[in-house]
């Protein structure tokens, strides 16, 4: 199966590119921490994220960047960067057993996010 489209418009994140892009290697979806568990896309959050502050901040989150990494044909520029996208969130109706997202993409958003819990991906649906 190939990787979802990872839509991202969390400008905060050292991982985000122009084009509400994901540089990352690999997205990971997770439920909301306190209750451990996700009724509304609000109650998921991304734990890829990593605030971009300083060149420091972009260099501790290289270990995770999609330097050559997977890139597809998608949208009208022609070109997508794909990361391995992981979900945790195993009532969402795209989860599959392996934490793999069956989504065709997935959108994660955080207006002004400065931290993890600030992000949600808008593509979760209950089972």
């Amino acid at each position: 199966m190939a990787n979802p489209v990872v839509k991202c418009a969390v400008d905060q994140c050292t991982h985000y590119m122009d084009g509400d892009q994901c540089m990352a290697a690999k997205v990971s979806i997770y439920n909301e921490e306190t209750t451990g568990k996700s009724d509304k896309s609000k109650d998921t959050q991304c734990k890829s994220f990593h605030h971009r502050k300083t060149m420091g901040d972009m260099l501790g989150a290289f270990h995770n960047a999609n330097v050559g990494g997977t890139v597809t044909a998608a949208f009208l520029d022609g070109t997508q960067i794909t990361p391995v996208v992981e979900c945790f969130v195993n009532n969402c109706k795209h989860w599959q057993g392996d934490n793999l997202c069956t989504a065709s993409y997935i959108d994660v958003v955080g207006a002004n996010a400065a931290n993890t819990p600030d992000t949600d991906c808008s593509t979760f649906e209950e089972k």
